[in-house]
């Protein structure tokens, strides 16, 4: 299925949901918007800041990420826990630190009571180097992406629905990625509690292009392997809860599986990845 037929499928999809739903403006980041316990997109221009610290564990299926990783090894870690959005006249930013996606640009360009359709830019894959990790010693460079085309999300009372449809603007694996997740969320006394389902599709090209090895890198360590197209799922649990007006407490446990297939590919350890985080935050 060709770029174009794709996209007109994906908004054919979103225009038959959307047309099921009751016609706020600004859609923002599914991770944020189901612990803020949102029933409608954001509006108006503006935004929000945080900063905190935390911690988290994790298993990582990809060679190298991070550098000497092995299969089931757990990797503890520090971060500095930063969540902003900002709006201006439909253009936007936002960065959420435990959020499934990385730092997006994008701007809104249709929008309802209860849903919103936005056009975004981010990175979705991280470069595969020996700058990296020394992992990658004698293998090709494999550059960081960056991915762009339309987010829909949609509010249906707890649940939140958010596909994306990418392309890839970098001229780096020339690649396309298809995803649908459903967030809900449960209100008890001053905690909110989430989870979020998911499934992400990456073309032959992006999977061929990172996990693949080719005849002029293969050695005995990293024989010759051909990728295909893959899906990956995710689960999330978690809970978000206010200490006071100005700190928040949250927490979460997540796994990612990345197919059967894709462990075939010497660059990965294992079929999927677990984490378990937590971290307090200062609202500004």
């Amino acid at each position: 299925m060709g770029i174009n037929r794709s996209r007109a499928l994906f908004i054919i999809v979103v225009s038959v949901c959307m047309g099921m739903l009751p016609l706020s403006t600004l859609a923002g980041d599914l991770s944020s918007d189901v612990r803020k316990g949102a029933s409608g997109p954001d509006s108006g221009d503006g935004g929000y800041f945080e900063i905190g610290m935390g911690v988290t564990a994790y298993t990582s299926p990809i060679l190298g990420a991070p550098e000497g990783n092995e299969k089931d090894e757990i990797h503890p870690e520090l971060f500095l826990d930063i969540n902003a959005r900002y709006q201006y006249r439909g253009f936007f930013a936002e960065l959420f630190s435990q959020s499934l996606e990385q730092f997006t640009l994008g701007y809104n360009f249709h929008n309802g009571e209860n849903w919103a359709i936005d056009w975004v830019a981010l990175m979705q894959h991280d470069e595969m180097s020996a700058e990296e990790s020394n992992d990658y010693r004698g293998l090709n460079r494999r550059r960081g992406d960056f991915m762009s085309g339309p987010r829909a999300t949609a509010y249906l009372g707890n649940y939140i629905v958010q596909l994306h449809a990418l392309t890839d603007i970098s001229n780096t694996h020339h690649g396309e990625l298809y995803s649908l997740k459903l967030a809900r969320h449960w209100q008890y006394r001053n905690w909110t509690i989430h989870g979020i389902v998911g499934a992400t599709y990456r073309s032959r090209q992006i999977t061929n292009y990172y996990f693949a090895i080719d005849e002029a890198e293969a050695s005995e360590r990293f024989p010759v392997f051909t990728a295909s197209s893959a899906v990956s799922y995710v689960g999330e649990l978690g809970a978000t809860y206010p200490l006071s007006e100005k700190w928040v407490l949250r927490g979460l446990v997540r796994r990612i599986d990345i197919g059967t297939d894709a462990e075939q590919s010497p660059l990965i350890l294992d079929n999927h990845g677990d984490m378990i985080a937590t971290s307090i935050s200062y609202v500004f």
